[in-house]
């Protein structure tokens, strides 16, 4: 049974992902040992959509590990069958005494799996959370890494970081990409492994914890993530166009340079800092009184412009405005609903999660009301639920291949008879730009 379900629901859940995020990229696959068990360890911010992307896009279809309490939820016990999901008794879980003490079975399942050159999956921030930075690690990874080699070894285990970096995790049609780290080997430099020894322990953790901040981004604060996001953003000099065909890697690696260069001179050069912050606040508010946005400000050429000189693109744009229409009438009410269900007192961390099993349930309820209604003789209710879906994925495509055409045409024109507000716009861009440089340099400096 537990093999059917995997084959049925298993590439499902991988389509479900595949329209709920527009773009899934996986970097570091290299890293995955090809021959030895491996245990992931990603960050977790986004709840069941964490382990959800761990199962379907990681290599070796690892089984993750997961709270017990979701065997509580019906509907996803079959779902947890499907990935081969280990349960783990969580203190926070249960007051119950001896609660924690039936992890035993957990260790013995994935020393196990491990033993059979399999892979799992293990968050040690051990629940998902909301915060702009890594939480303090628990020790579950190490001591599973350890007693298998203790217990069924020499086995070769792996301890392989994965960062999840999510531009907009709450958000439908957004992009994550799934860094892969450098694999650890627990073991190096032990004298002898041993999974109850503190000293063991504690070392395997800070490779661990060095691990995963090398493939993810840790701030402070959420304001200051938002600041280095924001100015990497603005001195990346690619179209619009470029940046969504080209690789997610390239962001995240400028992104990164950035943020810990920021957060090695927050202390030594605040001066530096504060001026980053200035140009940054600066060039947005002049964006918002002029009501337009950077990405159509550094477009050199409108694409509704270059699509009226294009017989294909205009072809193309009229041909899928009418099934894109289509598709907003059809799945207007399911979205709406399924977005007002993700602000129903719903963590942060949890929204998403919401937004994917919500939809699972609303949209085809949806469609199947929709149907009877507008079904005649000469189009069946079969033919109105299937016209739903095909119609919402053209809407989708149609809205982020075309939608942004006319704003870019409106700032095209604004700006090109307001020739000052243009200079004013490239002036403090340029600011921006310099003195992020100088940030750089500065570390780079610092560094050597």
């Amino acid at each position: 049974m537990q093999k059917i379900l995997e084959a049925v629901l298993v590439p499902f859940v991988g389509l479900l992902l595949g329209i709920f995020f527009r773009k899934i990229e996986i970097t570091g696959r290299e890293h995955v040992p090809a021959d030895a068990p491996v245990i992931y360890t990603p960050n977790h911010m986004n709840s069941l959509v964490d382990g959800l992307l761990a199962r379907t896009s990681l290599p070796r279809e690892p089984r993750p590990l997961a709270s017990v309490t979701l065997w509580d939820i019906a509907v996803l016990r079959p779902l947890l069958a499907a990935v081969g999901a280990i349960p783990v008794y969580r203190q926070q879980d249960s007051t119950v005494r001896g609660h924690t003490e039936q992890n035993q079975g957990m260790f013995s399942a994935c020393h196990d799996a491990l033993a059979r050159n399999s892979c799992i999956v293990v968050f040690p921030e051990g629940e998902s959370h909301a915060d702009p930075a890594l939480r303090k690690l628990k020790t579950g990874v190490a001591r599973i890494a350890l007693g298998a080699e203790q217990l069924r070894g020499p086995l070769g285990v792996r301890i392989v970081p994965v960062g999840l970096n999510f531009d907009a995790k709450q958000k439908f049609r957004s992009r994550v990409l799934i860094s892969i780290g450098e694999p650890i080997d627990p073991i190096a430099g032990l004298a002898e492994v041993d999974a109850q020894s503190r000293e063991s322990v504690g070392g395997v953790m800070s490779l661990v914890e060095a691990g995963i901040k090398s493939v993810t981004l840790n701030y402070p604060s959420w304001e200051e993530a938002t600041l280095v996001g924001r100015a990497a953003a603005l001195c990346d000099q690619r179209t619009q166009e470029t940046m969504e065909r080209d690789s997610l890697a390239s962001e995240f690696s400028v992104q990164k340079q950035l943020a810990d260069a920021y957060l090695r001179t927050k202390e030594s050069n605040p001066r530096r800092i504060a001026r980053i912050i200035d140009a940054v606040n600066g060039y947005d508010r002049l964006l918002r009184v002029l009501s337009v946005r950077h990405e159509h400000v550094v477009q050199e050429h409108p694409k509704l412009l270059q699509a009226i000189y294009s017989l294909r693109k205009l072809s193309l744009f009229l041909v899928r405005l009418p099934l894109a229409l289509l598709g907003i009438f059809l799945n207007g009410l399911p979205f709406f609903l399924t977005r007002l269900l993700s602000r129903l007192r719903i963590r942060a961390d949890r929204q998403s999660t919401a937004k994917l099993f919500g939809g699972l349930v609303l949209y085809p309820l949806c469609w199947t009301a929709q149907a009877q209604w507008l079904g005649t003789e000469v189009l069946s209710p079969l033919v109105w639920w299937l016209l739903a879906p095909l119609s919402g994925i053209a809407s989708l495509l149609f809205r982020e291949r075309h939608a942004q055409l006319l704003e870019e045409l409106r700032t095209y024109l604004k700006l090109n008879t307001h020739a000052e507000m243009r200079r004013e716009l490239a002036q403090r861009l340029e600011n921006v730009r310099v003195e992020v440089a100088e940030l750089l340099a500065f570390d780079a400096q610092q560094r050597q």
